[in-house]
Order: structure tokens, then sequence, then C-alpha cells
């Protein structure tokens, strides 16, 4: 009898064919309950299937701030504001830091919060060293088959690189590794995941004078992509020294509900440093950075922090136009220029500018003419524009073509 669920492959091999996803009622959705079993960091930052990126320079030492994280977190204990909804279980796959190197990270992060063998007794940490598979290969070989064999809450995979075997500035590679291979797993398995990512190497030119530290190792991002797909985004970043670092929470910040000194004001960064005892973090106050730093490093601070909210950033986008939907538009040099106008930084331009594409509030277009600069701005006017482009584009080539001049040359005098 004929499986109607499976389709005939090219290579030879049946596929089966997904089932289509149910249809749900949008007004009948439930809210989630106050002790959601699908929560995994506090307040919605991490539910199960979701990921967060966690992004920083090379050599910083993000693999051991992601292993504090995890070590707290399978206690039951919150990291650098960042509260766990119950003792997480934890898988870690990495392919960088070999067994010695694991073995130091605990013993450093143990001493340097002061924790026993006895006060780790619960903790539930596995950890697998694979470098050899990657892509949809290591989804479905190592990371598949690891989650079956034993529940966890929690995947952290260091680095991200070291699994997608494609190019990372590519977003059709990016989505085939992150929405089509990894989501799958995950949702699958009901488990979320930190992916650590390296940053690309920083712009030159005039912003080289603004790079302070490990920024010279690489700042940004590869493709759009990496921001778009993740639930939640951190992001390390050097002030300026080499012991003193921002923790910034560039995508649903707003989630972990950290403040500023006063209590009230909704904060974004975190100042953190290395521990002086053990291999590990701490959080730091604003006194101490200050009084380690001098005047040079607070102003930089302060200028790190300077950013919009995501309806400050928004309400810098024209909601009109008055002749033709371009005027509209925003281009990347308008948008900078309003970042300074109003203290902000304008390097932040591009991370809210990908965060609001992704949550549909922006949308990015091409402009007229060929190499036209990219414009950015509301749906309607985007559209709106969209439509008078293609209408200008039928009227003119309504217009007949002059027929080219031919010049015939001139007869030489003999």
């Amino acid at each position: 009898m004929l499986n109607e669920n499976v389709i005939p492959d090219p290579d030879g091999k049946d596929k089966e064919v997904a089932p289509l996803p149910a249809l749900l009622d949008f007004y009948d959705l439930p809210l989630p309950p106050d002790n959601d079993p699908n929560e995994l960091l506090k307040h919605r930052f991490l539910c199960r299937g979701g990921a967060i990126l966690l992004v920083g320079p090379t050599g910083i030492g993000k693999s051991s701030f992601a292993l504090q994280c995890a070590v707290l977190w399978s206690l039951g204990r919150e990291a650098f504001g960042i509260v766990p909804a119950h003792a997480l279980r934890v898988l870690i796959v990495q392919a960088e830091n070999d067994l010695g190197d694991m073995a130091e990270f605990r013993e450093g992060i143990m001493k340097g919060l002061s924790l026993s063998a006895e006060d780790c007794h619960g903790s539930v940490i596995k950890t697998v060293w694979e470098d050899t598979r990657t892509g949809p290969e290591f989804c479905e070989q190592v990371l598949k088959p690891l989650l079956e064999q034993e529940s966890f809450d929690l995947v952290v995979i260091d680095p991200a690189l070291a699994y997608l075997g494609a190019d990372a500035n590519q977003q059709k590679d990016v989505s085939i590794f992150l929405r089509n291979s990894l989501n799958p797993v995950l949702h699958r398995e009901g488990c979320g995941l930190v992916l650590v990512h390296h940053t690309n190497k920083p712009a030159t030119g005039t912003e080289r004078p603004a790079w302070q530290a490990g920024d010279f190792a690489y700042i940004g991002s590869g493709s759009a992509e990496w921001a778009n797909w993740a639930r939640g985004a951190l992001a390390i970043r050097s002030l300026g020294s080499h012991d003193y670092f921002e923790l910034r929470a560039g995508k649903r910040g707003k989630r972990l509900r950290w403040t500023e000194e006063d209590l009230v004001t909704p904060a974004y960064t975190k100042i953190i440093a290395h521990g002086s005892v053990g291999i590990c973090w701490r959080e730091a106050s604003m006194e101490e950075f200050k009084a380690a730093g001098g005047s040079e490093l607070t102003k930089l601070v302060a200028h790190q922090r300077s950013g919009p909210d995501m309806d400050e950033f928004m309400a810098i986008f024209p909601i009109g136009y008055k002749t033709e939907p371009r005027y509209g538009l925003l281009s990347a040099d308008q948008i900078k220029k309003l970042f300074l106008d109003r203290g902000w930084q304008k390097d932040l331009y591009r991370a809210m500018c990908d965060n609001a594409e992704a949550e549909g509030l922006l949308v990015r277009v091409d402009g007229e003419g060929r190499g036209g600069q990219v414009l950015r701005g509301l749906p309607a006017i985007a559209e709106a524009f969209l439509e008078h482009k293609i209408a200008k584009g039928s009227i003119l080539e309504e217009v007949p073509l002059a027929k080219p001049v031919v010049r015939q040359k001139a007869k030489k005098r003999r």
C-alpha cells in the first residue's frame, strides 16, 4: 500500500513529509501560567525550544562565562541577574577546550564562587567534545541522539562556528543550520539553547579610534540572521580594560528586569570583571570601575550605555510623507546622524535595526537605481515605496527609446 507521507528523494532515499502544523485560534491562546513548565530563565527570557546568543570577542573568557552560568543555573541560582526558573539540567557540547581546560574551568569557578563539592550535590552538568560533524549532520547524528539518551533542560554549544559548516555571512547557510536543523531538535526534545558565538572583525576607518582593548579582535556579527533567529541575545564587550567588561542584554533585555542603581530605571547593561580568585567572573560596581579605570573609562562606559529602547528608536522613523514614499524612509547615514543628534551610541543602530526588522516593526528595501542604498521605514511606507517604484518603472518602459545618432567620420582632405 502506498504511504502518502513519504515522497521520493532524488538520491534514491524516501523522505517523510512532515505533518501540517495545527491551526489554532489566535483569540483562544491561553496566557502562560505563573509556574510555566516551559520557562527556563525567568520572565520568559528563555523558554523550551528557544535560544540565546552569547556573543563576545575572542580570548576574553566567553567559555568560562557560559560555564559559570551553567553551574549557577544547575544549582537554581541566578547568574549576573539572570534567574533560572528552577535547577536546570545542562548539556555542554564544545570543540575548543580540552578536558584539562574544562577541569580548570570547573575548579576556578568553584573556587571563585566558594562552592564545595557538597554545595554542587544535585547539580547535573554533562559535557561532550565534538569537532568532526557540522550542519544538519551534527544536529541529527550528535545533538539529537545525546538529547534522546538523557533528558536536559539546557544545551550550551560552544562555539557556533565549529558546528555551522558553512559561510557565517550568508543568510541562507545560517538559516539552514539554525532554523531548519537546530530548531527542530530543540522543539522535539523540549530544551533551550545558549549558543556561544565569536564576533567578526571590527570596521576600519573613522570608527577605529573608538575601539578599546578586546574590540580590536572582533566586533559585530556575520549574517543578521544570527541575531534575528535568537530569542534573546547577550554580548560581552570590552570597556578599554583587560579586566573590566560590559555585559549587554541586546535583545529581550527588558525581560531580565535589570535596573539602574535607583532600582526603578530599566537597565540593559552590567559591568562584569574577571575574578581575582580562580577562573571566574563577577559583577563589578560603578564605583569600583571608576576607581580602577579613571575618567577615560568612565566616559567610555557612559557613552556605551547611552542607547534607546525600542519605543524611542521607532520614534525616529517618519509615520508619513508629503510627496513621495521615499521621503518617509531613512538611510543608514540618516539613522546614524539621528543617533548622534540624540546622544545615542551610533554603533548600536545596526543591532536596533536588526531587532526591529525581526519583530516586523521595520522593513528594509533597496533604493532606486543600480547600487541604490538600503532604506528602512515603517511597513506601510516601505510597501508604498515599492509600489511607487514598480509604477515608475512601468511608465519608463512605455517611453520609446531614442535611436542612437551615428556620426559619420569626416573625410580626410587631400
